[in-house]
């Protein structure tokens, strides 16, 4: 057993890279686009009603499966066929510590890091709070009874933070890592986490998170605290949208 556990005694690197980070990407994003607009058509829903948000919470966490699928598929697929495994070439490896090192990181990022980084936005911008909170108000808005609120907080704080921070977290983060270095790789990754949710208001914000969940990975080696504070970044929003539903 303990062989079979132990880190691969080779001295090659595993061999992918920023393409197969790149790849996946597009391929999670892009197909998983097309084939949540096919869920929602399939369902009897509209174009028009998909962009007003006019759709079920249960579907739209249906809808986001096949992105996760391409976000835990994609390392997963090269660390099996370029590299040692997913323990190996992405650290993904928990310990009991991870859970109070990620909840404090993830409640200090979303409390005291993403409104400092969104104030000036706000202000050059001359946006209001309410709609830089818009898009997350509008998916709480849809978590009616107790299936709405069970999708959402799936939605949110279970399988979206597990599967992006394997991909960004590990395939991206390692990758950039391994051509650039540790202090360009969290720059990247943050840059590219914050970007791919297309929100504009939100965009540094994220991005800031990003860059804390990238220093976890790199400070501990492992994805654990990452996992762990983008779930407690994720709670704090959905928590409170709740609390104000009420």
């Amino acid at each position: 057993m303990a062989a079979a556990l132990s880190t691969p005694t080779t001295s090659s690197e595993p061999r992918w890279g920023l393409g197969d980070a790149l790849a996946g990407w597009l391929v999670a994003t892009l197909v998983g686009s097309i084939v949540a607009l096919l869920i929602f058509r399939a369902f009897g829903y509209t174009d028009q009603q998909v962009a007003d948000q006019a759709v079920p919470l249960g579907l739209m966490f249906l809808a986001n499966v096949p992105q996760w699928v391409g976000f835990v598929g994609a390392p997963y697929l090269v660390a099996r066929t370029k590299g040692y495994g997913l323990v190996h070439d992405f650290r993904l490896r928990f310990r009991p510590i991870d859970v109070p090192v990620g909840v404090a990181a993830g409640l200090g990022a979303q409390l005291i890091l993403a409104p400092l980084l969104s104030w000036p936005v706000l202000e050059l911008s001359g946006k209001s709070v309410a709609e830089l909170e818009r898009p997350a108000r509008e998916l709480a808005d849809r978590a009616q009874g107790l299936g709405g609120t069970t999708a959402l907080i799936l939605l949110a704080v279970i399988c979206a933070p597990i599967a992006e921070e394997l991909f960004f977290r590990g395939l991206v983060l390692r990758a950039f890592e391994k051509r650039f270095g540790v202090v360009w790789a969290v720059v990247a990754t943050a840059v590219v986490f914050g970007a791919t949710h297309f929100q504009p208001l939100q965009f540094l914000a994220l991005a800031g998170a990003g860059a804390v969940f990238s220093v976890l990975a790199v400070r501990f080696d492992r994805l654990g605290p990452a996992i762990i504070a983008h779930m407690a970044f994720n709670a704090v929003t959905v928590i409170n949208l709740l609390w104000l539903a009420t």
